[in-house]
C-alpha cells in the first residue's frame, strides 16, 4: 500500500515497517507488494542470450520451410480445372453401396469387377461397364455364404477354367475361395483358417499372401494352398514398428515380391521382401512428407505401384525400381477423387476406385489411366503413343 502524493510505503497502526516487511517475506512473498530479500536477480550472459537468439531464428526458418511446403503441397492438390466437364471420370455407381473397403478385377476372364462391403457383409459382382450381375452374403455370420466384416478381396490367378477369388473374412479369421459361374453366381469351395485376423490379400501367379493383424504376413503356394512362411514383421530390424496394425500389401505378378506399408506410419515408407519373408530394400518418400499410404496395387503394364491416399483423397504412383524421388499425382480431390479405400486396374487400362467415408457418399468410380479403345483421343500423326505408355502423358 502506497501513499499516492508522497509515494511513502503506508503501514497499518501497531506495526514498525521492519516487522512487517519480514512478515511478508516469510508468510506473503506471493503478494505483488513484497519483495523477497533472497531473490537472485536471473541475469545470463549475452553469449547464453545469442545462443538462445540463433536457434529462435534456426526454428522460425524450419517453420516457414515446413508451412510453404505445406501450403505449395495444398495448391497442386486442390488446383481446379476451369472446365466443367471431367475428362478424367469416366463413369461412376453410387447406388446402394455401404462402406466398400476393397475391390478387384478378374482380370484372366472377362474382366468383371468385385467388391467387398464391410459394413453389409456381402460381395457385390460387376460388369466392366459397372453394371450390377449379382450379390454374394449380405448377412453376418460363419456359414459358407455368409461373412463378418470383410475387409479385402483378391482374384486367384491360377491355370483353371473358371474365376477364383479369395476374401478375407476378418472377424471369422479365415480365408474363403470362391468361384464365379458362368451366370455370375458365387459358388464356395473351402476356406484356410488363420490364427490372427485377416485384412489384406495380394495374389501372384504362383503365390498369394495375407497380411493380418500384429504385424504377421503368410503366403502360401496358389496351386497347392500350403503355407509357405509365416513373416513377422517385428523380427525384421529394417522395419520400424511399434504397433500391432496389419500392413497394406500388394505383389509383383511375376517375380512375386512383396511390397508393404504401415498405413498409419508418420513417414510414408515402402518395405519390399521376398515371398519368404527376406527383407530385400525400403523405398523413402522423403520429399514428399505429406503423402500417406493407405492401399497399395502393383500395376504390372508399367511396373510401377500405384498408391490410394485416402487421407488426402489422392492417387499416385511410384516405380519401385529407381531410388529416386519419382512420385507422380494421376488423380486428386480437383478430379472428383474423395477418401479413396481399394483401387485396382480394369481389362481396359481404366482405373476403379472404391471411396468411403462418413464425409462423402460411398461409390464405386472408373477413371482414365492407360489409353484404350473404348474411351481413346484423337491425336496427330506427331504424338506416338503405345500400349506401354501411360495416359499420364496425355492428360498433363
Amino acid at each position: 500500500m502506497v501513499d499516492w502524493a508522497s509515494q511513502d510505503r503506508l503501514y497499518p497502526g501497531g506495526y514498525r515497517p521492519v516487522d512487517i516487511r519480514c512478515r511478508r517475506i516469510s508468510v506473503d512473498s506471493s503478494l505483488p507488494y513484497s519483495v523477497a530479500l533472497n531473490k537472485r536477480h536471473n541475469c545470463r550472459s549475452q553469449s547464453k542470450q545469442l545462443k538462445i537468439f540463433n536457434n529462435e531464428n534456426i526454428f522460425i526458418e524450419k517453420l516457414y520451410d515446413g508451412l510453404y511446403s505445406a501450403i505449395d503441397f495444398f495448391n497442386k492438390t486442390s488446383k481446379t480445372s476451369t472446365n466443367d466437364r471431367n475428362p478424367k471420370l469416366l463413369a461412376s455407381y453410387t447406388s446402394n453401396i455401404n462402406w466398400p473397403r476393397s475391390i478387384c478385377c478378374l482380370s484372366e476372364k472377362d474382366g468383371s469387377l468385385i467388391i467387398c462391403e464391410q459394413d453389409r457383409c456381402r460381395l457385390l459382382l460387376f460388369t466392366s461397364k459397372l453394371i450390377l450381375r449379382s450379390t454374394c452374403g449380405g448377412k453376418r455370420g460363419n456359414g459358407l455364404y455368409e461373412f463378418d466384416s470383410p475387409w479385402s478381396i483378391a482374384e486367384l490367378i491360377d491355370n483353371s477354367s473358371s474365376s477364383n477369388v479369395l476374401v478375407a473374412d476378418t472377424n471369422n479369421r479365415r480365408i474363403k475361395f470362391f468361384s464365379i459361374g458362368y451366370n455370375g453366381q458365387f459358388l464356395h469351395k473351402h476356406c484356410l483358417v488363420t490364427k490372427e485376423k485377416p485384412y489384406f490379400i495380394a495374389t501372384s501367379k504362383r503365390h498369394f499372401a495375407v497380411s493380418c493383424e500384429k504385424c504377421f504376413i503368410i503366403t502360401f503356394l496358389t496351386n497347392q494352398r500350403t503355407k509357405v512362411a509365416n513373416i513377422n514383421l517385428k523380427n525384421i530390424s529394417s522395419i520400424q514398428n511399434s504397433s500391432e496394425i496389419a500392413y497394406c500389401l500388394c505383389m509383383d505378378p511375376e517375380n512375386s515380391f512383396i511390397f508393404i506399408s504401415n498405413p498409419i506410419a508418420k513417414s510414408s515408407i515402402i518395405h519390399q521382401l521376398t515371398i519368404t519373408g527376406q527383407y530385400l530394400r525400403s523405398i523413402k518418400l522423403d520429399r514428399k512428407p505429406f503423402l500417406h499410404i493407405s492401399c497399395l496395387t502393383f500395376d504390372s503394364r508399367n511396373q510401377q505401384i500405384i498408391i490410394g491416399d485416402s487421407l488426402n483423397s489422392i492417387i499416385y504412383s511410384l516405380e519401385h525400381d529407381l531410388d529416386e524421388d519419382n512420385v507422380e499425382i494421376l488423380l486428386k480431390r480437383s478430379d472428383n477423387v474423395n477418401y479413396p479405400q481399394d483401387l485396382c486396374i480394369s481389362n481396359e487400362g481404366h482405373l476403379i476406385v472404391v471411396e468411403c467415408s462418413v464425409l462423402t457418399d460411398h461409390a464405386l468410380k472408373m477413371f482414365r489411366y492407360h489409353p484404350c479403345r473404348c474411351h481413346s483421343r484423337l491425336t496427330t500423326s506427331s504424338v506416338k503413343t503405345s500400349e506401354t505408355t501411360s495416359v499420364r502423358s496425355i492428360i498433363y
